[in-house]
């Protein structure tokens, strides 16, 4: 592992409990490529934007996160982690949690918009800049790194294939089920034919039994006539 990624590895080891992701490959970074941002605007977008107009719960971090991080979380629990750099933005999140992402991205990243638009003389264009950096680890722990147009586009291909995912497992399942059905024998009418059995075979009993307590006591009256 090189030291680009060893970085990058020790960050998402820092992130992981608090994401509640299991392992480095469930959690993903989304760094915008900004122009150089100081601690004062940083400040400003954690409490005005994020905290007031928001209405997030945002706590300080300690960690190997590389910059001062921040826990961002909403009322549902759903939750990621900021992260500053001179050079943009970072935010950290589970990949497995969709609703998470769905619930916070959005939301940082519209705030994140408005208060580089007010302190930038320009408004700020991140298709300029090539987009949002992603990165994650894949399976064999190599460092994957892409870009997409925005967050939201991100987030739109990230749903799009869980629900293709999702998909696949259903028909597969529904297959399961219909080869189920075929090689199942029919069980219930073996059952009903035994209780049918049972029920005629106890009836049988107690008539034999009725008979028979008939035929005795036909006979006692017949001794004591005689």
């Amino acid at each position: 592992m090189d030291y680009r990624a060893d970085t990058f590895a020790r960050r998402f080891k820092s992130a992981q409990p608090h994401l509640n992701s299991p392992n480095v490959q469930g959690i993903v970074s989304v760094k915008y490529r900004d122009t150089c941002v100081n601690c004062s605007e940083y400040s400003q977008y954690v409490d005005h934007y994020l905290r007031q107009n928001v209405g997030l719960h945002v706590d300080r971090l300690d960690g190997d996160f590389g910059g001062n991080a921040w826990l961002v979380k909403d009322q549902l629990q759903n939750r990621a982690i900021l992260v500053e750099h001179e050079t943009g933005l970072e935010i950290l999140g589970a990949i497995g949690s969709i609703a998470s992402l769905i619930a916070l991205l959005p939301l940082i990243s519209s705030a994140w918009s408005r208060m580089r638009d007010r302190f930038s003389r320009h408004r700020f264009d991140y298709m300029e800049h090539g987009g949002v950096e992603i990165r994650r680890f894949g399976n064999n722990n190599s460092l994957i790194e892409e870009r997409s147009a925005s967050v939201e586009v991100y987030i739109l291909n990230m749903t799009l294939q869980d629900y293709s995912a999702l998909k696949q497992k259903v028909v597969e399942l529904e297959a399961e089920v219909e080869s189920l059905k075929k090689t199942t024998p029919p069980n219930r009418k073996k059952r009903s034919r035994r209780c049918n059995r049972r029920r005629r075979c106890e009836f049988n009993r107690a008539t034999i039994g009725w008979w028979c307590q008939n035929i005795v006591s036909s006979t006692i009256a017949l001794d004591k006539k005689n």
